[in-house]
């Protein structure tokens, strides 16, 4: 329901206010409905309390709430920091996962393709675990699948492979070659020659030096043979 507000009248003791009834009746209802809102109708719930100026709520839904600064602990250390941009299109999306699948943060928005930056403060680094890249593998002749990292060649016979300019500096294409046919691979701008050639059981590391450049061919493992 609504806020009952008391009327008070128009001045002092001019008899157009609500009587003392009604006043009480209309304080009982709004102190019934936040009873019902935030615990059993009688007592509030046990994770609710209002002592100073903290309140403290236990299983909230908030569904789309408005975060100034920062989440901070109950200490009042923070836990996260946010930074506005103004008019921003583009955020963060957080995901559990059922059974064996992991969570999952991902870049979301109305931007077509994002990156993701995960920046470390100063000199230190960004520390994971276990790492591992994503993958497709490739059976038959054809272009490299530009949003995935490991490429796995796998044919009976020879396998010929296109690669497109990378998006980002830095930006990593592994190539391992499981088939029994050599895989070439052939980048639009390679910075040692035209192609390579992978034979079976054979991998290589290619890092894109950015826009308006090549790919560099920077790490290999086995037998390994430039086309210039």
């Amino acid at each position: 329901m609504a806020k009952s507000s008391i009327s008070i009248g128009s001045a002092a003791n001019d008899g157009t206010g609500d009587t003392l009834r009604s006043a009480g009746t209309k304080i009982n209802s709004n102190f019934s409905e936040l009873y019902n809102a935030f615990g059993d109708g009688s007592s509030l719930a046990a994770g609710i309390s209002a002592t100073g100026s903290t309140i403290t709520l236990t299983s909230p839904v908030l569904n789309t709430p408005t975060i100034g600064v920062s989440l901070n602990d109950t200490n009042g250390n923070e836990f996260v920091k946010f930074t506005s941009t103004s008019s921003a299109i583009n955020e963060l999306t957080i995901a559990n996962g059922a059974s064996n699948d992991g969570p999952s943060l991902s870049a979301t928005g109305t931007a077509s393709n994002l990156n993701l930056t995960l920046t470390s403060k100063g000199t230190g680094s960004v520390e994971i675990s276990k790492a591992a890249f994503s993958s497709i593998t490739m059976t038959a002749d054809g272009a490299v699948n530009a949003t995935k990292t490991l490429i796995i060649g796998n044919k009976g016979s020879a396998l010929a492979v296109s690669l497109a300019d990378g998006t980002t500096t830095g930006e990593y294409k592994i190539f391992i070659n499981r088939g029994v046919g050599n895989m070439v691979v052939t980048p639009s701008n390679f910075a040692q020659g035209t192609s390579f050639t992978l034979a079976q059981n054979d991998g290589c590391t290619c890092i894109w030096g950015g826009t308006g450049t090549n790919w560099f061919l920077v790490g290999n493992q086995g037998e390994v043979t430039i086309t210039t």
